[in-house]
């Protein structure tokens, strides 16, 4: 049962109560932690609403790339002009969240903190080398900001790297080379509201029809969404044939096999990591046509 409910409406107001009650838990779109709390799976007994902050909202271009408020909203980045442009392969991803309704409620930051194997906002930002900006306050009132790589906030299922006095504020991901190719496809028990039985995100960029670079991820397959370097290094430097993309697929499933071993799903979900390998990539190269 919730005994303190805080609303701050400015970011230093958030992060003086994140410091001062360090165990309070923090509210986003809620379209998690709702479920939780209602489930009796919730034992925190403060939390910190942020929906009234608004320094964590919004998209805009920076420097190195693009970033994006930790409290923005799934629809409002599948409705960004400028992601639109620069990194389309999030906005591809981001439609396949829940419903429209859960699409307006969900935020980014509290999917990338809930740490969920099947989130489907994690493997589009790995190919994006994407980077989060934690935020917590010293003693002193200082504000002071941590900068981790997406994949070294990724601890495991469910775990991140995120303190205790400390708030998710931003993402920042890189923009693809201009020409860069890319895709992301799900699998789900059904075509809508489904939970990703496996997801993926490819940019790859090709010269004289050879792959120079590739960044290939995947969601649901292991305990964390990850970027899968076996198949990045076998397809760097080949053209992209029926056989190279087969040997891929395979090099994805034994990658998957050595992280997981044998499961009961392992004769199911295997071979259509195979399969899914090359879709994936060829779903990029049909953009080139």
């Amino acid at each position: 049962m919730i005994k303190d409910f805080f609303q701050p409406d400015t970011l230093i107001g958030a992060l003086q109560l994140k410091r001062d009650h360090g165990g309070a838990s923090l509210l986003a779109g809620g379209t998690d932690l709702v479920v939780a709390m209602r489930h009796d799976t919730f034992s925190k007994d403060s939390m910190i609403d942020l929906s009234k902050v608004r320094e964590l909202k919004g998209i805009v271009a920076v420097r190195d790339g693009i970033r994006i408020g930790s409290m923005t909203s799934f629809t409002e980045i599948e409705d960004s002009a400028l992601l639109q442009e620069a990194a389309d392969i999030l906005c591809e991803a981001v439609k396949t969240v829940g419903s429209p309704q859960i699409r307006n409620r969900g935020t980014i930051g509290g999917n990338l903190c809930n740490a969920s194997a099947a989130g489907d906002g994690f493997t589009p930002l790995l190919c994006l080398d994407a980077t989060v900006e934690l935020q917590s306050l010293a003693a002193d009132d200082t504000v002071i900001t941590r900068i981790l790589a997406l994949e070294d906030f990724i601890m495991g299922s469910k775990k991140t790297a995120l303190k205790n006095n400390e708030i998710l504020t931003g993402i920042i991901i890189k923009r693809p080379a201009a020409g860069a190719l890319s895709a992301f496809q799900k699998i789900g028990r059904r075509n809508a509201l489904a939970i990703s039985r496996l997801s993926g995100s490819v940019i790859l960029q090709l010269e004289n029809s050879v792959v120079a670079r590739i960044h290939f991820a995947l969601g649901a397959s292991t305990s964390i969404p990850e970027r899968v370097l076996a198949v990045e290094e076998y397809l760097t430097g080949r053209e992209l044939t029926a056989e190279a993309l087969a040997e891929a697929g395979k090099r994805a499933s034994e990658y998957v096999l050595s992280q997981t071993g044998t499961r009961s799903s392992s004769s199911y979900k295997l071979p259509v990591i195979e399969k899914f390998t090359a879709s994936l990539i060829n779903a990029a190269l049909e953009r080139e046509e």
